[in-house]
């Protein structure tokens, strides 16, 4: 009869636990996925692991979490992994079994691995590769929990790459708009506002007409004066106001440009459009790869809108921007000392609401569809701050060209 097999250590048995247990934060699947590496690592009884994702979109992939591996390591390890299919079953390798896997971990200083399909086995969106100085996982119990930690990895790899598609999906939507604010800019320029420039000039040279003839001793009707004095207010108010506008429509360049860069137009443009003065505090490095396209063009957009609306609404003389980055994401908070208002009687009067009062409802529904938070205090006579959270990408890039005609 063939052996029976050994009872399951205390040891490997808490290693089950801790792999199935361990809470993770879906919200943010990297991080997560980082966080139960470290699990799976020690219930293999490894020294070094790889989690590594691809993208079906391309073929591609990249490494989500990695432990124990220096950079040159690291890029070996996961050039190895893009290249080596998903095993049915968690796969030992050796050093002396040879090829690019085994070489990878053995410039790791890793003489055996294992190599587990990260998620369903029909379509692993990855793969955890692990390393160490002897065989891994030798106790049927550790292999078990090291094949449910890489089955949860995969779970969340699968919720990181829906999110990296809705994210790349939300780029393609908001440079779409981007595109549209910018043609309606061009149009608003060559069309209405060159007609109030020219009707302006119309007023200016009949004023001028009207002080000639006076000035000859021709009178004029008693009420073409102020007549002109209220066209001339008018047109040339609403020129500002288009000017204005274009202002707000004109597109920004969010490629390859930090998210400081791109809200300091934002507030320079607004400083140039209006007396009111915004002092503006930066607490970060803000890389552009810290904070994906959408996001920038949203955290951008809410700056626009609060803006507009302190000076516009509030009649604000000051404004306070803050932007703070921390390892979770970025805080966007704008505080004035305008008039204020009442947040709640906004929010229960959304039908019927003029347009200008949908930015709010706008900004916050962009906040959470990429996961974040948009938060309003404000009351009568006491100003507003508004304040928004956008959780840090750490995904690729989206390749959307948001300047691209």
């Amino acid at each position: 009869m063939p052996e029976a097999a050994a009872d399951p250590t205390p040891a490997a048995v808490s290693a089950l636990v801790e792999v199935t247990s361990r809470p993770v934060a879906v919200a943010r699947p990297r991080e997560a996925v980082e966080d139960l590496l470290e699990a799976v690592v020690a219930a293999a009884e490894a020294r070094l692991g790889l989690a590594w994702m691809r993208h079906p979109r391309d073929g591609a992939g990249d490494v989500v979490a990695a432990a124990g591996l220096d950079a040159e390591a690291l890029e070996a390890l996961a050039a190895a992994a893009a290249r080596t299919p998903a095993p049915d079953d968690p796969l030992p390798v050796s050093v002396a079994d040879g090829g690019p896997l085994a070489a990878a971990l053995a410039g790791a200083g890793a003489a055996h691995g294992l190599v587990i399909a990260a998620g369903a086995r029909e379509a692993p969106p990855g793969l955890v590769v692990l390393g160490g100085d002897a065989p891994l996982a030798a106790e049927p119990l550790r292999r078990h929990a090291a094949r449910v930690g890489a089955e949860r990895i995969g779970t969340l790899l699968e919720v990181a790459l829906l999110r990296e598609n809705l994210e790349r999906a939300m780029a393609q939507i908001l440079a779409t708009d981007e595109r549209m604010l910018g043609r309606i800019g061009l149009d608003i320029h060559d069309g209405p506002t060159q007609q109030l420039s020219v009707a302006l000039l119309e007023v200016q040279l009949l004023e001028s007409d009207l002080a000639d003839a006076e000035a000859a001793g021709r009178g004029a009707p008693e009420s073409l004066r102020p007549a002109l004095g209220r066209i001339y207010e008018t047109v040339g108010g609403a020129l500002h106001e288009m000017r204005e506008l274009i202002g707000h429509l004109r597109p920004a360049q969010f490629e390859d440009r930090s998210l400081r860069d791109i809200l300091q137009d934002a507030i320079t443009g607004f400083e140039n459009r209006t007396d009111c003065r915004v002092d503006a505090e930066w607490d970060g490095r803000f890389e552009v790869n810290g904070v994906s396209i959408t996001q920038r063009i949203t955290l951008y957009r809410v700056l626009q809108e609060t803006l507009t609306n302190a000076h516009r609404h509030g009649a604000a003389s000051r404004v306070r921007v803050r932007v703070s980055e921390a390892p979770s994401g970025t805080t966007l908070e704008v505080a004035d000392d305008g008039s204020g208002f009442d947040p709640e009687a906004v929010r229960r009067n959304r039908p019927g609401m003029p347009l200008a009062r949908f930015g709010l409802h706008g900004m916050r529904d962009r906040a959470q569809i990429l996961g974040g938070s948009f938060d309003v205090e404000s009351a009568p006579g006491v100003g507003t701050t508004v304040r928004v959270f956008l959780p840090r990408w750490n995904g690729p890039a989206a390749e959307v060209p948001v300047d691209a005609a």
